[in-house]
């Protein structure tokens, strides 16, 4: 088992079924565009773990959603927090059947979410893009894919550097293309690239897609 890695190779639930399998005691941190995250083993056992504002069983739930992200093994590391009393077996089916259906329900929210940013006044297309370069959902006329590869290496790039810098997370920037802006705005999962009319307000827009982005 590796001892630090990416989850784009070793997938979190691995990482838990050989950490549990093995009996072990450890702590398992995760870093993934500025949030931080860990889960915690006794003996074996799932008993801990924190995410951004979870903690507990949620924590894990969220944490398995994860794609990408560094992690690191620190075995033989403790905690004083115990908020996990369920099997880790039963966490990882329970996580596994979060995420099957929140993926049809967020390829609804994504349709919607990308419709309202184009409605936007001073917007002339939208495009929602996975942190791995994946389209999503996306209103434009033109190559989705290639304004949508703009927008998440834009993104990821400010993420790496804000990381490298001890800044926090990015949040929405803009970049010129010739004659053309587009406004990139940053979620945890996915990035969000909206093409601007000539008289758009970048700060304006960016606080409206957020917005929409919440729903």
């Amino acid at each position: 088992m590796p001892l630090e890695g990416n989850l784009r190779d070793f997938s979190l639930a691995n990482l838990i079924q050989l950490n549990c399998q093995e009996m072990n005691t450890a702590r398992l941190s995760i870093s993934v565009h500025g949030r931080e995250g860990a889960v915690y083993f006794d003996k074996g056992n799932v008993v801990h773990a924190v995410f951004g504002p979870w903690s507990g069983e949620e924590a894990v739930y969220e944490l398995l959603r994860l794609k990408e992200g560094d992690f690191h093994m620190q075995v033989g590391a403790q905690t004083t927090e115990w908020t996990i009393t369920t099997p880790w077996n039963t966490l990882l089916l329970e996580g596994m059947r979060r995420i099957d259906e929140g993926e049809t329900s967020q390829g609804d929210r994504m349709g919607e979410w990308v419709q309202s940013l184009r409605g936007i006044a001073w917007v002339d297309g939208a495009v929602l893009i996975s942190r791995d370069g994946v389209v999503m959902a996306e209103a434009l006329e033109g190559n989705a894919e290639k304004e949508g590869a703009v927008a998440v290496f834009v993104g990821n790039s400010a993420d790496q550097v804000g990381e490298a810098l001890s800044l926090a997370p990015f949040q929405w920037g803009v970049v010129s293309m010739g004659k053309d802006r587009m406004l990139v705005v940053a979620r945890p999962d996915f990035v969000a690239g909206l093409l601007l009319a000539e008289r758009a307000s970048p700060a304006m827009l960016a606080s409206e897609a957020e917005h929409i982005l919440s729903r």
